[in-house]
Parts: C-alpha cells; structure tokens; sequence
C-alpha cells in the first residue's frame, strides 16, 4: 500500500510556516532601521576625539589613536570598528563591526569608547 506521507493539510501547514519565516528574516535583515541617520562617537577618557556620519561616508577612512596605546579605527559606509590595538587582551578588535544604534565597543586599557548614536535606540534592559 502507498500511504502518503503527507497529507493536504501538513503541505498548507509547511508552506504557511516557510512563508512566515522568510517574512520575518526579511523584515530584520532589510526592513528596520535602514533610514536612519547614524553617527559614529569616539571618545577618549571622556573628552571627544572625533565625530563621523557613517551614512555619509564614500570611502573608508582609517583613524590612528598613538597615546597611550597605538590604535587604529576603521569607518566604513554604515559602519565602524576597532581594526587595530595594542591592548593585550584586544576585546576591543573582537567585538567586530558596530553597525546599529546603540552598539558600543570600549577599549579600557586606553580608555576609548566607539558609541553608534541613531534616532532609534534598542533598549537592552529597563531598571527601576
């Protein structure tokens, strides 16, 4: 005897969930967040060293940091990272590219932070 395996109704089922889900991934990945105007905040020991438009960019530029550590910050188009550090554990380098409002990246031993400021910040957590 031939039993099918699937029935009409699983095959609707199937489909709806598939559909769904590309719907979703689509949503996240091209959908929100892509108008927004993100600016690029590189402090140092809480003085600002540099301010940088990441919609606005055309070319990626490179920033050097000599004092206290050598480091390098690479900006792209819509993004931003530490490429280079001389910190020991280079936490820094491994966060990797910040690319949404909100996204930090912090270098303690020099005391540089990267912050990504934009018009529609993620909450992470809420405290009372």
């Amino acid at each position: 005897m031939n039993i099918p395996m699937f029935k009409t109704g699983d095959k609707i089922l199937i489909v709806s969930i598939l559909i769904i889900a590309v719907f979703f991934i689509g949503w996240r990945s091209f959908g929100v967040g892509r108008d927004q105007q993100l600016t690029a905040v590189i402090t140092q020991n809480g003085k600002l060293l540099k301010q940088i438009n990441l919609n606005n960019l055309q070319a990626a530029e490179s920033i050097d940091i000599n004092q206290p550590l050598h480091q390098v910050i690479l900006a792209e188009k819509g993004r931003i990272r530490f490429s280079e550090s001389d910190c020991p554990n280079k936490i820094c380098v491994k966060t990797g590219w910040l690319t949404k409002a909100g996204d930090r990246a912090v270098c303690i031993p020099s005391k540089v932070v990267i912050s990504v400021v934009g018009q529609n910040q993620k909450m992470d957590t809420v405290s009372y």
